[in-house]
Order: C-alpha cells, then sequence, then structure tokens
C-alpha cells in the first residue's frame, strides 16, 4: 500500500496543479488567484455530491483562497454570498467526516495555504506597521478593560469567533478580583513579527512577582477584522 504521507502530497500537489490550470486574465498572483475563486464559485453548485478525499479537498482549498482578504475584496456580492454558502456546506460535510479523514484534510490544507498566502502577501511599510501596531495595541487595551470590568461577553468580542467558548470558559473560572489582576498583568506587549494576516506579539507579564513572557497572536477574520486568535 501507498504511504499515507505520500497520498497526502500527491493530492497537495494535484490540488495546486489543479488551481493553476486555468487560463488567468492576468499574471499577477492576486489576479491569478482571484480568476480560480471565481470560476471555482460559478462552475461549482453548492451542493457537494462527490465527498472523496480528493474532491473534498479541492472544494475546501478553493474556499480557502477566496476567503483571503484580498481575493474576498475582488468578489461581487452575488459571489460573497455564494462562498457563505459554500462555508456553511464545508461546516456541514466536516461535522459527519471520521475524525482521521478530517485530519487528512486539514493537514493538506495546512501545507497548502501558507505557501499561496506568502505570494500574495505585500510586505508593510513601516508606517503601515505602526499604524497596524497602534490598532492592535487599541484593541488588546479594549478586551483588558472588558475584563477588568467583568464584561466578558464584550471581552470576548474581541476574539476570533472559533476560539470563543474556550475564552468564555477560562474568564468564567476567574473570579472578578483574578479578571482584573489579569488585565494589568498583562497589558505590556511587544510586537514580534508581521506576516501576511497574522500579527505575533510577546506579552512581558509579572505574575508571580517574575518577569514572564507569553505568545499573543492577531489574526484577520473573514471580514477583515483584527481580533484576538490566542494568549
Amino acid at each position: 500500500m501507498i504511504n499515507k504521507k505520500i497520498v497526502v502530497q500527491i493530492v497537495i500537489f494535484m490540488l495546486i496543479v489543479g488551481l493553476q490550470s486555468f487560463s488567468y486574465s492576468s499574471p499577477k498572483e492576486v489576479e491569478m488567484y482571484t480568476q480560480q475563486c471565481k470560476n471555482f464559485l460559478n462552475r461549482h453548485s453548492i451542493e457537494l455530491k462527490d465527498e472523496s478525499f480528493e474532491k473534498l479537498l479541492g472544494y475546501i482549498g478553493n474556499a480557502q483562497i477566496c476567503k483571503i482578504e484580498k481575493i474576498y475584496n475582488k468578489l461581487t456580492e452575488e459571489e460573497k454570498n455564494r462562498l457563505k454558502k459554500v462555508l456553511i456546506t464545508i461546516e456541514e460535510i466536516e461535522k459527519r467526516l471520521s475524525q482521521k479523514k478530517r485530519e487528512r484534510i486539514n493537514e493538506s490544507i495546512a501545507a497548502i495555504m501558507p505557501a499561496i498566502e506568502n505570494e500574495l502577501w505585500e510586505k508593510l511599510t513601516q508606517e503601515e506597521l505602526k499604524e497596524l501596531d497602534i490598532l492592535l495595541r487599541e484593541k488588546w487595551k479594549g478586551m483588558l478593560k472588558a475584563l477588568e470590568q467583568n464584561d466578558i461577553e464584550k471581552a470576548l468580542s474581541y476574539f476570533h469567533h472559533t476560539v470563543g467558548e474556550k475564552y468564555r470558559k477560562i474568564f468564567k473560572t476567574l473570579n472578578p478580583y483574578s479578571r482584573k489582576k489579569i488585565s494589568k498583568d498583562l497589558a505590556n506587549i511587544e510586537v514580534v513579527e508581521v506576516i501576511t494576516d497574522t500579527a505575533i506579539y510577546e506579552i512581558i507579564s509579572g505574575l508571580k512577582d517574575e518577569k514572564t513572557s507569553f505568545q499573543l497572536a492577531f489574526v484577520k477574520d473573514l471580514h477583515g477584522e483584527w481580533v484576538i486568535k490566542s494568549f
């Protein structure tokens, strides 16, 4: 039998080749992937009848490309609505997949997307980095202030929707004093790296009278808003 890792690599190769098999209106990467996304949304029905591994990978991979901000912003309202329906279909399909199949797909998508996103990413200027840093610091301060005021729901509004429930449970285990203390102890952050739609910061904390550091990650959601992914 063929090794599973080899199968995954073959499928990844097939998807990448498939993504580049259309005739594009522009040689530029953004235009290339935008056309790929539009072709996908216009040629595929919302319902996915063939749920084989290869078809699922192509379906989910194309949807992920459509979610990239630079691609998404070039879609018409009709195409954006179609994408929303596609994403709902994907969520429904993933619920009934076996854990093994879901892990294989996630592994393949994780291998594909960073390369594509890096192709489309343009390095920010110093001025843009400065503006982004100000924005993200304000979001972090806003989350901490809400936590200090024991407004858990408002604090969660600063997080990516996929991790909201996780942090709701964490915040609810803390008493009001602990929430207030954390909001002060975790206030000091320093930017480490900004790549594509992810910004990594270091939290310098004085918890337990010792200086320790934690990683804070911001990401852009589907609507292009910067949100907290983890800390």
